[in-house]
Order: structure tokens, then sequence, then C-alpha cells
């Protein structure tokens, strides 16, 4: 088999013969006698397209041999093949702008790609120096724009060992025999089965997006070409619907944003006080409506809307007070129940808060003094009128 995307990476559609067809695991493996279908290796994803109509759903190396994995097989032996060329020159702009890149942070900080991998949405590779700064990654990505506008040529070749230790390689091949180099005439010369653009300024530009350190390394985040024109789309629209929502200009977004993100955090400041305040009048109201039990007074309430949190809030503030038992319920899309006592009522309320819950079809727990559940709306009055005659009984 003839591997001829090594020698063409712009061959959109090509006339083939199949030579070999295997079923397998729900794919038809077809192996042609030639192809221009790269498969999935060195961090690029394998090209999709079609062989006589019939959709290609990936491209792997199997056995040194390349593999076209349809879930129809083609009736002919002479097959007519396309190529996704969308995506077939994304890949070349990302695949073409990592080698331009990966050269820019070797020649200024001598750092080494250690892995570099085409997604969806982004690629990404893996330097060995995790020292570097922000800056400095924005120094990088100035620099390998400045050379993509000397639209310098790139160039693929195939060498052997004696002409290979000729070149001034970045990084030393992985095979030891059918060596492929892709050189950016005078930046870079790496080994490299990929495809990629014939000059650099067919990368158009390229965008460090993000970046993350670890200990082996700094992973950085990176668009080239069109995937960057439309990155810098989306971001362009977010930012015109900022400026026309918050009536600011463009370099005034930030100190915006921050001062509204201030009175919102004070804003809530005052609103958690006022529920505080609010919960505080709602407790007092309780206890002095609570039904005295010789023992402990004990305090029932069934609300509308109120969630879990306020509940146990509420039963905090009423069993401050000495000698109080407090059953709090709560009625919306479920039932929400609390139970608690204060710290000088000699009653468990884990030892029956199990069998309250049973009858809602709930779920919850806590311990002696608090416990806390859900379950369904139909059956709060009986779960409440048992946990009263529970404690009633203590």
């Amino acid at each position: 088999m003839e591997r001829m995307y090594y020698y063409d990476s712009y061959k959109r559609s090509f006339t083939a013969n199949v030579i070999d067809a295997s079923f397998v695991n729900g794919y038809y493996e077809i192996i042609l006698d030639e192809t221009y279908f790269y498969p999935e290796s060195g961090g690029q994803p394998a090209d999709t397209g079609t062989i006589d109509g019939i959709k290609v759903d990936n491209v792997v190396l199997k056995n040194n041999k390349v593999i076209h994995m349809l879930k129809e097989i083609p009736k002919n032996k002479s097959v007519f093949c396309e190529i996704d060329w969308e995506k077939r020159f994304d890949n070349m702009q990302q695949h073409s702008g990592q080698h331009l890149l990966s050269a820019v942070f070797y020649k200024l900080y001598n750092a080494e790609t250690e892995s570099f991998s085409i997604g969806d949405d982004c690629s990404h590779i893996t330097l060995t120096n995790n020292n570097l700064s922000e800056s400095e990654l924005a120094v990088a990505e100035e620099e390998a724009n400045k050379i993509i506008y000397s639209n310098l040529p790139i160039s693929t070749y195939f060498v052997d060992n004696e002409e290979l230790i000729k070149l001034p390689l970045r990084k030393k091949p992985k095979v030891n025999e059918n060596i492929r180099i892709v050189e950016i005439k005078d930046i870079d010369y790496s080994p490299c089965g990929g495809t990629h653009v014939k000059s650099l300024g067919e990368i158009g530009l390229i965008k460090i997006r993000n970046y993350e350190k670890s200990k082996k390394g700094i992973r950085i985040e990176f668009l080239c070409g069109l995937r960057a024109i439309k990155d810098y789309n989306v971001k362009n629209n977010c930012i015109n619907m900022l400026i026309s929502l918050l009536s600011v200009k463009e370099d005034e977004i930030l100190d915006k944003v921050n001062k509204l993100f201030l009175e919102n955090k004070e804003l809530k400041k005052e609103l958690n006080k006022m529920k505080e305040n609010i919960l505080l009048y709602e407790a007092e109201k309780l206890i002095s409506e609570s039904i005295d039990l010789k023992k402990y007074k004990l305090v029932t309430k069934t609300f509308n809307d109120r969630d879990l949190k306020e509940l146990r809030t509420l039963s905090q503030i009423v069993t401050k007070e000495k000698g109080i038992v407090c059953i709090v319920c709560s009625i919306s899309k479920n039932a929400n129940i609390v139970i608690s006592r204060s710290e000088d009522v000699n009653i468990n309320i884990n030892s029956f808060f199990n069998s309250v819950l049973d009858i809602i079809d709930g779920n919850g727990g806590g311990n002696q003094k608090m416990c806390q559940g859900c379950g369904k709306v139909e059956n709060i009055d009986r779960a409440l009128e048992k946990a009263i005659d529970i404690i009633s009984n203590y």
C-alpha cells in the first residue's frame, strides 16, 4: 500500500483499488492499493470523507497498513474517494502551527515539546519547562506570528541516515527507517509523518488560549488559522454584548464588572442580614406559640416553599432557647422536615427519625440533636403527627 498523503497533503479526491476487506467489530476494514486518507497518529486526528459515497468513520494504522473503517462495504473494486477537505485543512493548519510554535519555544526558552494533540475544539502542546511566565508565553506567541508573516516555505522529504545526521533536528526521530522530515526553511527541522501546509502564511495566525502548569511541565492550549478566527469572533461578540448591556466602552468593561461584583457581594450580605432578622422574628413567634409538654416546649410549623437550609437555620435559632423541641416542615414539590432539640432536652432525635421518614418514603439523617430529610408530600401530615406523638410520649 502506498501512503500518498506523505507526498501531497492537498489532494481532495482520488481513485484507488480495494485490495482487502474484512468485517471487524461492526465495521468493514478496507485496505486500498494507495490512499491519501491520513490515519490517526502522532497527535493528529484521522481524516474523514467517503469511499464510493460511503462515509469513512475512521482511519487507523494496523500492522503498518492504513485501515479505512466503513459501516458498508463498497461494491466496486475501483473506488472513488473524497476527503473532507475542511477537516483536513484544519488539521494541516494546527499541525504546521504546532511545529512553528514548538520551534519558537525551543529557540527562546530551550523548552522541548513533550507531547502534542489536536482536539475537536483546540490543540495542545506540553513543554518540559514549567517555569515559563505568562509574559514569556505572550512573547513566544508574538514571535511565532511575526515569523508567519515571512511566509517561509514548508517542505517535506525522506532522508537516509547519512542525510539525517547533517540536519539540525529539534527532536530525534522515533523510527529508524523511512524517516520523513518536515522543514520550515531556516526555522525548524522535525521528523513527522503528518499533513502540513506548503507555507507559513497558510497557518494564518496562532493564538495561545490558555495554559496549565504541572510537575511535568506546562500544557499550552492554542488555536491556529480558522479556529483562531472563529474563537476571536465568539469573544468579540461577547464583548460587544457586554458593551451594550453595561453601557460602557470596551476598555471599561473589566472595571464595570468588578464594580458590579462588589456591589452584588454587598447586596448579598444585606439580604442575608435581612433574612436572618426575619428568621429571628419567626423564631420568637414560634416559641411564643409553642405547646407546653411540661418537661419541655414543642414548636411545630409547616411552611410553603422553604428549602432545607432555611428550615435548618430557623430550627437552630429556635433551639438556642432552653427546653425546646422543634419540628418544622415545608411543602413544595417535595416535603422537607427538620426535627431538633435544645441542648438541655434529653431526647435522641436520631433514634426515631427514620420511622418518621418512612411515612413519606423519604431520605435523610442526622444526629441526636438534629435530623433532616425530604420525601413525598402526600403523607407529610401523618409524618408530623407521628413525630409529635413520639416526642410527647418520650
